[in-house]
């Protein structure tokens, strides 16, 4: 599964000056169980045409040597349980990874001076990561899980006191007293399992909550989790702690999906809302994209496979959406052909301000792209 840290890695990665195909790869497989990421690979090689005079006598070209790593790669290191892959390999060079991934990833290639990284940063802000807490009164159990996938899977049991038959059946004060052991018991228990969520949450990250459970015990529970996770929480439901993970991820799919529809519906909201009283947000790519680069935006939304050729400046490295002769800022040279919805996603990533993507119908009113500002 792709990873923040691994955007990150990608755009970090050394420039050796050779450019780089990126390959985005649908591998899922169709009702009579066949991938058909073949076609698509074949339709992209037959793009070059330099490559249609190779023969078997002829030393490959470059390009075609990239398109053979690629196959390679998935003859031999795809796994079959994944939905999709993002390959990337150096053109002219030895240099390849792949990242693959639990859920589909439209069929996509680029060859550019850098990894393509619009499509993985898609995938990480639109499949948040949830904490799963499943608790009783004695037992508790933690799961990590990203795109339908259980990453991580922790258990505890407590060992409660057995009752005592003479202050069960002595009646009065005896079972009273009994009745609160038992009712402290249970909160330290509690306790106990507050203090092993907040750790699960430190070595795991995850970007919400939910908690299953009877209503009464996930209420016994919720407040002696700290207040950063209680805030974190976005999700409450009765599930047996003896579930499968299967069936508990089962269980949260319309939730999973539901929520994701709801985060990105709010924030296109907030967008239109907010540039109509022109309020700390811009619109189009253009403004967007300069506003971008002066470190002015909080967040970034974009539409889905949104494409906007531009130009970069050589000299100061400034990107226009529109090409032009000549740098307006430094008066540089441009190179023109540069996609700037993908280099507003890199500059995005670089400064750490979050990344929204949007049906392109729900955007209209702002042109495809827009931000909100934070001054």
């Amino acid at each position: 599964m792709v990873s923040r840290e691994d955007i990150q890695r990608l755009i970090h990665r050394p420039d050796t000056g050779r450019p780089i195909l990126s390959a985005f790869l649908d591998m899922s497989v169709d009702a009579t169980n066949k991938r058909h990421y073949t076609t698509f690979l074949s339709k992209e090689r037959a793009r070059f045409s330099e490559l249609d005079s190779e023969r078997a006598t002829h030393e490959f070209t470059d390009i075609g040597a990239a398109f053979d790593r690629v196959a390679g790669w998935i003859d031999d290191g795809f796994d079959e349980a994944n939905k999709g892959v993002a390959i990337y390999t150096e053109i002219g060079g030895d240099w390849l990874e792949a990242i693959q991934l639990p859920v589909p990833i439209q069929n996509r290639l680029e060859i550019a001076a850098h990894p393509v990284i619009g499509p993985l940063v898609e995938v990480v802000e639109c499949n948040h990561s949830y904490a799963v807490f499943v608790v009783d009164r004695e037992h508790f159990r933690m799961l990590s899980v990203v795109c339908g996938q259980v990453l991580a899977d922790q258990r505890i049991e407590t060992e409660p006191d057995e009752p005592r038959r003479h202050a069960v059946q002595a009646g009065g004060e005896a079972a009273k007293s009994y009745q609160k052991y038992k009712a402290e018991e249970t909160r330290q228990f509690f306790k106990d399992f507050a203090a092993a969520a907040a750790e699960f949450c430190r070595r795991h990250r995850p970007d919400h909550l939910v908690l299953l459970g009877t209503d009464d015990n996930v209420k016994g529970f919720l407040p002696f989790l700290p207040i950063e996770l209680q805030e974190r929480v976005v999700h409450t439901a009765a599930a047996p702690v003896e579930a499968g993970a299967a069936a508990i991820v089962d269980r949260l799919a319309g939730f999973f999906a539901q929520h994701q529809e709801q985060r990105e519906a709010r924030a296109v909201e907030v967008l239109t809302d907010r540039v109509r009283h022109n309020y700390f947000a811009t619109a189009g790519v253009q403004q967007t994209l300069e506003l971008l680069q002066e470190g002015k935006v909080e967040t970034l939304i974009v539409a889905r496979d949104l494409h906007r050729a531009g130009a970069q400046c050589q000299r100061c490295g400034f990107f226009l959406a529109r090409t032009d002769r000549e740098c307006p800022y430094c008066g540089g040279e441009l190179r023109n052909g540069v996609d700037v919805v993908e280099a507003m996603i890199r500059i995005a990533e670089e400064q750490e301000v979050a990344v929204g993507f949007a049906d392109p119908a729900a955007l209209a009113a702002v042109k495809g792209a827009g931000a909100l500002l934070k001054f």
